[in-house]
């Protein structure tokens, strides 16, 4: 399996591993799991440097490329300390098909759906939602520049049922008053 590894450093230097320590881990599980390690993408300290997410930018940008099957971390707190974070995270690398590998064997039942941890289970839960949601309407939002002219969809190729969609002719104000029907 491909595999890019991703390391992130803690704003504090007093805190976590370093990212040399961080990067050696992922090297040695991946050969020892027998993966090959494509790039490993960093999110480092750096003097007069504000601690941004580029390596995280880059691990996606390697993931839409195609040239990978698996992101391995050293924890799941490499993403974030926080549960919903890391969550939301993990969802979007699996919903581009990519595994998430992390080299600490304790967290191994974390990734198991459905989770035992109700954090995860609920913020699982959410997400897996909203993109149904999403698959749902997605086709239906016209994008800027686009004619805002009536859309036509089609609900069920094997029905007739057909919508359509006439935008509205001016912008609503939520301080007019709405009046119920009568």
């Amino acid at each position: 399996m491909r595999a890019v590894g991703y390391i992130r450093e803690s704003p504090d230097p007093q805190e976590g591993e370093a990212g040399f320590a961080q990067a050696e881990r992922i090297r040695r599980w991946v050969n020892e799991n027998g993966h090959r390690l494509v790039a490993v993408c960093q999110d480092v300290r750096a003097l007069g440097h504000s601690h941004g997410r580029e390596g995280f930018q880059a691990l996606v940008g390697i993931v839409a490329a195609g040239q990978v099957d698996a992101v391995v971390v050293p924890s799941l707190e490499t993403f974030s300390p926080d549960k919903v974070i890391q969550e939301v995270m993990v969802w979007d690398l699996r919903r581009r098909d990519i595994a998430v590998l992390s080299t600490a064997e304790d967290e191994l039942p974390l990734f198991k759906d459905p989770s035992t941890d109700q954090i995860r289970m609920l913020v699982r839960d959410v997400l897996a939602k909203a993109d149904r949601h999403d698959k749902l309407v997605g086709a239906i939002g016209a994008t800027e520049g686009e004619a805002a002219g009536p859309t036509i969809l089609r609900v069920d190729e094997a029905s007739d049922v057909i919508v359509e969609l006439i935008p509205p002719t001016r912008a609503f104000d939520p301080s007019e008053r709405v009046r119920p029907a009568r």
